[in-house]
């Protein structure tokens, strides 16, 4: 059926986590390395997405090229898949929209399964020859596990979105060394760098602004110029997609 939500959870031949996703007619992969690592902390981020702590966060693939970033709006998970062609460095974007709460159930049921399929495997517990900490069955993975089912099952998602305002105020005399503009929202990037009144000198920091908008710095600090216009020119891609606004918190 097309409304019902799907979570298969796997461990590939190359020791990559695999969560593949289908609900509402949609198809969604995650795929990270370092699963020991990157499992707990993708179950940290949907934890702290559902208690409200965060209405915003990303992960990455640690080491596979793709980024996943999260956003909840109202009940749904919104969820932007960032990878590469494979000829190219151009972006490419995939924009999925689920039911957070029908999401997180799916991923609570996929990765009991998985589990339960190690037990009767006799591959759980994990043998004594076996290194414990880097195993993708490890007992922080565990730990994570189990707190994010408890608190998916016990309680509600949490739509109070506490938002904390952080105003930095630019240098009037600084000058800005790129720019870029994305011409469907009218908002105009800057790349500026000496911020010693604010964040230490060398530091290259991004602003934008645009009608009705004034100047506004990303919380983000670069310390490499080209790591700060690879961010810009992502940033204007998403804008002329569509899906940028949100990320930009207007």
């Amino acid at each position: 059926m097309e409304n019902q939500y799907t979570c298969i959870y796997d461990i590939n031949k190359y020791r990559d986590a695999i969560i593949k996703f289908n609900g509402d007619g949609q198809e969604l992969e995650f795929k990270f390395m370092i699963p020991f690592v990157s499992v707990p902390h993708f179950f940290h981020i949907l934890l702290e997405l559902w208690t409200g702590k965060v209405n915003k966060d990303n992960i990455n693939g640690y080491g596979i090229p793709a980024e996943y970033y999260l956003t909840v709006e109202e009940k749904n998970l919104c969820v932007e898949r960032l990878t590469s062609s494979e000829d190219s460095r151009k972006p490419i974007f995939h924009n999925y929209k689920f039911d957070f709460e029908r999401f997180a159930k799916a991923l609570d049921k996929g990765f009991s399964e998985y589990f339960q399929e190690q037990k009767n495997k006799g591959l759980y517990p994990l043998p004594l020859e076996v290194d414990e900490y880097s195993h993708h069955l490890s007992n922080i993975v565990i730990k994570k596990y189990e707190e994010f089912s408890t608190i998916i099952n016990e309680s509600e998602l949490n739509m109070i979105r506490p938002v904390e305002e952080i105003k930095i105020t630019l240098l009037d005399d600084v000058p800005a060394y790129h720019l870029l503009k994305s011409e469907k929202e009218g908002i105009e990037f800057l790349l500026k760098n000496d911020y010693k009144k604010v964040n230490g000198l060398g530091y290259y920091v991004v602003s934008f602004h645009g009608e009705g908008l004034e100047e506004t710095v990303l919380q983000t600090v670069f310390d490499d110029r080209e790591d700060a216009e690879n961010c810009m020119e992502l940033l204007v891609q998403r804008l002329e997609n569509g899906h940028g606004r949100g990320i930009l918190g207007i």
